[in-house]
């Protein structure tokens, strides 16, 4: 049974997970991924895979410090947040060049590219203020206490992201009434957003 005095802690751990969520690299990557002309409507279920991957990196992470002291690798989230640019990057490039070929409204995305949030999901698992909320309490806490927040944390990143891809994919419906040319545009504003924040991120990292 979890004692009282940890129920504040994991009502934190939700809180910043949720937040956590809403992260400009996060929302912009998978906004750049849900905007694409062969993505209409998928938005909360690319979602759902990059939480899934983003929480997974971290339980992992959590086992491997709570059950064999092992710490994540100093440069593993060093080397994350660069990959992170890049992810910006060719998310963005990837809109703009689907926008550009023009690609057919009723594909679905292929195999490989619905695989791709959750691959993405794990690099922000790993990168630096993921690891920093969800694993640097994890050291005050028993091991079960430990990886009950871990599990916690990722809820949170889970509703938070499911929220965003909801209100995505109905946001862009709604654009998608108002004239193909303002949906166009804002999908090439997106990717440009993309590319410039990644290209940011890579500079800073």
């Amino acid at each position: 049974m979890i004692a009282l005095g940890l129920l504040p802690v994991l009502g934190a751990g939700l809180g910043m997970g949720v937040l956590h969520a809403f992260d400009p690299d996060h929302m912009v990557t998978m906004s750049s991924l849900g905007a694409r002309p062969d993505a209409r409507g998928a938005t909360t279920r690319f979602a759902l895979s990059w939480a899934l991957g983003h929480g997974g990196i971290l339980v992992l992470a959590a086992l491997a410090l709570l059950l064999f002291q092992l710490p994540m690798p100093g440069a593993l989230p060093a080397g994350a947040e660069r990959l992170v640019g890049i992810i910006l990057i060719a998310a963005g490039g990837s809109l703009a060049l689907a926008l550009w070929r023009g690609a057919a409204e009723e594909r679905r995305p292929s195999a490989l590219r619905s695989k791709t949030p959750f691959l993405i999901g794990m690099v922000h698992g790993t990168a630096g203020s993921a690891a920093a909320l969800a694993l640097l309490p994890v050291g005050l806490l028993s091991p079960v206490q430990g990886l009950v927040y871990v599990l916690v944390f990722s809820g949170g990143v889970l509703l938070g992201m499911i929220g965003f891809g909801q209100g995505f994919d109905r946001i862009s419906a709604l654009i998608a009434r108002r004239g193909r040319a303002i949906e166009q545009a804002l999908r090439g504003c997106l990717a440009t957003l993309a590319i410039g924040m990644g290209s940011y991120w890579l500079w800073s990292a």
